[in-house]
C-alpha cells in the first residue's frame, strides 16, 4: 500500500485487528479462557482468568459473554464460522483462482455469471477472467498503471464496471469508485483526495463531460481516462465496422479498445492469458493492502475515503456463504443455488452494497448477476424480473416502498411471485409497518433485512436461513462478527437495552485515510468500530436498528426517532413516501416536521382540486398522528414535495431537508405553538 494512503492512519490500523471467530462449543468456560489468553492482544474484552458461560443454544442466536465483575457483556455470532480466511491473495485472485472445497465451481460449465440487461449479453467464467486479464495487461502498459496507484471509476452499472474493478486489483492498484451523480467539482475532490492517476468513465454526455473536466482539474491526462461504452455500444460499432471495437473516443481509451490492445500486446509477446503473469500478494499483505478507497456519503460533513484492503471483502464474501449455508455444488439446494439462481443488479455497483454483496459474493457463489444500468421505475424492474427469472432480489427501502404503494405493480404480482425466491433489504433500516405490508404481498419470499456500512465493507447482520424473519429487525450477527452495545454512558448493555452498536469482525475496513481524528474516533484499540447506530438486541439475536444516533429528534429531553414516525406515515393511504426531520423550537428544543411526496391518487385530486385538496390532505396527516402516537411525536408541520432527497443506496438526505425547511414560510409551522404549549 502506498504510503500515502496509510500514514494517516493510526499504526494499530495497519495490523490485523480482526478477532477470530469464537470456539463452537457451547459449554466451553475452559476453552473460551484460554482463546481469551491466546489472543488477548486483539481481543480484550473481557479478564482472561474469568469464566464464562453460554445460557442460549445455538441456530443462528448470539452467544453472549459476561463478566460479572466488569459489568461488560458481548455478542458473537451463532452461525457457522469460516475456518479459514486468507491473508495472502487479491480480490483477483480470490475470484479467479481460489477453489476450495466448499466452494461452487462454475469453472467450464457454460454457465453465465454476469448478464447484461439491455442486449441480453452473458459472459461465463471464463470469459469474464480473460477480459479482466485483458484488460490490466492494457491498464499497465498502454496507460501506466501501477501496482501502488489509484484509479476511481465515475460510472453507472455494466458488465464492464466489474471487469475494470478485477483488472485494477490485477495489476495491483486501488480503486476508489464515486458516485454516478456527482458534478464535476465533487468528482474532481475525491480525483483528488484519493490521489488517482487514472479514471473510468460511463459514456453518455453528461458523465463524458464531467469525467473530462474532473480528470483537467485532478492533472489526469486525457489518455489515462478510460471509457466504459455500454454493451450496445460495443456491439453496434462491432458490427458495422467486421467485428472490430472503438480503440479510443475523444482522445480517450475504450475500455473495450483496451481489452483489444492486450490480446495484441499477448500476441506480440508469444504469450497467452494463461501464462501472463500479475501482481500477487505476500502472507499477510492483504491485511494492509487497499482493493477499494470508497468515500462516505458526506451527510454529516465533507466526504471521507474508506480504506478498505482485500481481506475485508474476501472475508465478506466468505462470511455471507457460511452464514447462509451455501452448497457447494451446482443446483445445491438452500437459500442460495449456484449455477441456477439470477440475481438483481440494479442496486449501484459503486455503492458498498452492491459492490461487496451484490457483485463480489454472487461472483464467488456461482449466482448469476443480471446488471441493470440504473433503477428506470419499478415496472421496468418487474419486467425485467419476470423476462430473466430473477430469483434474487437485492433491494433498498424506497423500492420496498414501491412495491407496496405503486398502482403498477398488482397486474404483476402473480408473475413475481412465481419467480422470487430470496430478498435482502438493506441500506437503510425499514419499519415493521412496511414489513408486513411487504409479506402480505410476498407471502412466501424468503426475505428480510440485513445491515452494514462502507466502513465494514457491507454485511454485518442478515436475517437467519431456514426460519422466518423478525419484523423490523435487520437480522442477526453473521458468521465470525462480534458486536457490543454501549449507552451513553459508555457502559456496555444487555438484551433490550438501547445504546451504540460496536462491531468487531474480519470485515472491519482500516480507517479514514488523511483523517486521523475521524479514524480515532470511530475505530477503536482491539478492533472495534463504533457505528453511531442505535440499536437493541433482544433475546434471540434479532438486532433492531432504532435511529442514526445524531438524527434523534430530542423534544423536552424525549427522543423522538424520525424512522418511527416515517414508518408509520406511510400506512397513511395519501403518502407515498416521506421524511422526517427536527425543527428548532424556543420552548422544546425540537419538534418534528414531515416532508411528503403524494400518492399518484391524492396527486390526481389536489390537481384537479387545488389548494382546499392540498390543505384537507395535510390536516389529515396531521391528525393521523395526532391520534395514534404520543404527543411528543406529534407533528409541527408537513410541507409537500416530488421527491424525498436519498442518496443512491436510499438513505434520506435529512441535512437537505433541514435547508430545505430554512426556506419555507413560517405559516408552515403553523403548529409548533399549539403542540409546545400541550408539552
Amino acid at each position: 500500500m502506498p504510503q500515502n494512503i496509510i500514514d494517516c492512519l493510526p499504526q494499530f490500523l495497519c495490523k490485523p485487528v480482526y478477532c477470530n471467530p469464537l470456539p463452537s462449543s457451547h459449554h466451553h468456560s475452559t476453552s473460551s479462557t484460554r482463546y481469551l489468553r491466546q489472543h488477548q492482544s486483539t481481543c480484550r474484552p473481557f479478564s482472561p482468568s474469568e469464566s464464562f458461560t453460554n445460557p442460549r443454544p445455538r441456530d443462528h442466536t448470539p452467544t453472549t459473554w459476561f463478566s460479572k465483575r466488569l459489568f461488560r457483556m458481548i455478542f458473537t455470532s451463532s452461525a457457522p464460522p469460516v475456518e479459514h480466511l486468507p491473508d495472502d491473495i487479491s480480490v483477483y485472485d480470490f475470484l479467479f483462482h481460489y477453489f476450495p472445497n466448499d466452494r461452487p465451481d462454475l469453472r467450464n460449465t457454460g454457465l453465465p455469471l454476469l448478464i447484461d440487461e439491455i442486449t441480453a449479453q452473458k459472459w461465463t467464467f471464463e470469459e469474464t477472467r480473460e477480459n479482466v486479464d485483458l484488460l490490466s495487461i492494457a491498464l499497465k502498459e498502454r496507460c501506466g498503471l501501477e501496482s501502488d496507484a489509484v484509479a476511481s471509476a465515475y460510472a453507472t452499472n455494466s458488465i464492464y464496471l466489474p471487469v475494470a474493478f478485477w483488472a485494477t486489483h490485477r495489476v495491483g492498484a486501488t480503486v476508489s469508485p464515486a458516485n454516478p451523480a456527482f458534478l464535476a467539482k465533487e468528482l474532481a475532490f475525491q480525483l483528488e483526495a484519493s490521489r488517482s492517476r487514472l479514471l473510468f468513465v460511463s459514456e453518455d454526455e453528461t458523465s463524458l463531460k464531467n469525467g473530462f473536466d474532473a480528470a483537467k482539474a485532478a492533472n489526469i491526462p486525457r489518455n489515462r481516462v478510460v471509457i466504459i461504452q455500454e454493451p450496445t455500444t460495443v456491439l453496434k460499432y462491432s458490427e458495422g465496422n467486421y467485428g472490430r471495437v472503438q480503440r479510443k473516443q475523444q482522445g480517450a481509451w475504450t475500455l473495450a479498445g483496451l481489452i483489444e490492445e492486450g490480446r495484441d500486446i499477448l500476441k506480440a509477446q508469444g504469450q497467452s492469458v494463461l501464462t501472463a503473469s500479475h501482481h500477487k500478494l505476500k502472507s499477510g499483505e492483504a491485511h494492509t493492502k487497499l482493493a477499494f478507497l470508497s468515500f462516505s456519503s458526506g451527510t454529516t460533513g465533507l466526504p471521507k475515503g474508506v480504506a478498505i484492503q482485500h481481506f475485508a471483502v474476501t472475508s465478506n464474501a466468505l462470511q455471507t456463504m457460511a452464514y447462509n449455508e451455501v452448497g457447494n455444488t451446482i443446483g445445491a439446494s438452500g437459500r442460495f443455488c449456484p449455477g441456477k439462481d439470477v440475481s438483481l443488479g440494479v442496486l449501484p455497483q459503486v455503492h458498498i452494497f452492491g459492490l461487496s454483496t451484490c457483485t463480489h459474493f454472487t461472483f464467488y457463489a456461482g449466482i448469476a448477476n443480471l446488471v441493470m444500468s440504473k433503477f428506470r421505475g419499478i415496472e421496468n424492474m418487474i419486467k425485467t424480473i419476470i423476462k430473466f427469472n430473477i430469483s434474487v432480489w437485492w433491494l433498498v427501502p424506497p423500492q420496498i416502498v414501491l412495491f407496496c404503494k405503486d398502482p403498477s405493480v398488482p397486474p404483476y404480482l402473480e408473475e413475481l411471485q412465481k419467480r422470487g425466491r430470496v430478498a435482502m433489504v438493506g441500506a437503510a433500516p425499514l419499519s415493521d409497518d412496511l414489513s408486513r405490508q411487504f409479506t402480505k404481498i410476498f407471502p412466501k419470499l424468503d426475505w428480510g433485512q440485513g445491515s452494514g456500512m462502507t466502513e465494514t465493507c457491507s454485511v454485518t447482520t442478515m436475517f437467519p436461513p431456514n426460519q422466518p424473519a423478525a419484523m423490523g429487525s435487520a437480522g442477526r450477527l453473521i458468521s465470525n462478527t462480534e458486536a457490543k452495545v454501549v449507552n451513553s454512558e459508555g457502559k456496555e448493555v444487555g438484551y433490550d437495552e438501547l445504546g451504540e452498536l460496536w462491531l468487531r469482525g474480519p470485515q472491519i475496513t482500516l480507517g479514514y485515510t488523511n483523517n486521523r481524528q475521524a479514524t480515532e474516533e470511530c475505530f477503536l484499540e482491539g478492533g472495534w468500530l463504533r457505528t453511531g447506530d442505535e440499536v437493541k438486541v433482544n433475546r434471540d439475536g434479532d438486532i433492531y436498528f432504532i435511529d442514526r444516533l445524531k438524527e434523534l429528534i430530542k423534544v423536552k429531553g424525549f427522543q423522538v426517532a424520525p424512522a418511527e414516525l416515517e414508518g408509520f406515515l406511510l400506512d397513511h393511504p395519501d403518502v407515498s413516501d416521506c421524511g422526517v426531520i427536527g425543527i428548532q423550537d424556543e420552548a422544546a428544543g425540537e419538534l418534528p416536521f414531515a416532508f411528503i411526496s403524494l400518492s399518484q391518487d391524492a396527486r390526481a385530486r389536489v390537481k384537479k382540486e387545488g389548494q382546499q385538496e392540498e390543505e384537507r390532505i395535510r390536516q389529515s396527516i396531521l391528525k393521523f398522528v395526532a391520534d395514534n402516537k404520543v404527543r411528543y411525536k406529534h407533528l409541527c408541520g408537513v410541507t409537500f414535495i416530488d421527491l424525498i432527497p436519498k442518496t443512491a443506496s436510499g438513505k434520506i438526505l435529512r441535512r437537505q431537508m433541514r435547508d430545505m425547511a430554512k426556506k419555507l414560510p413560517s405559516e408552515t409551522f403553523g403548529e409548533k405553538r399549539k403542540i409546545a404549549s400541550k408539552l
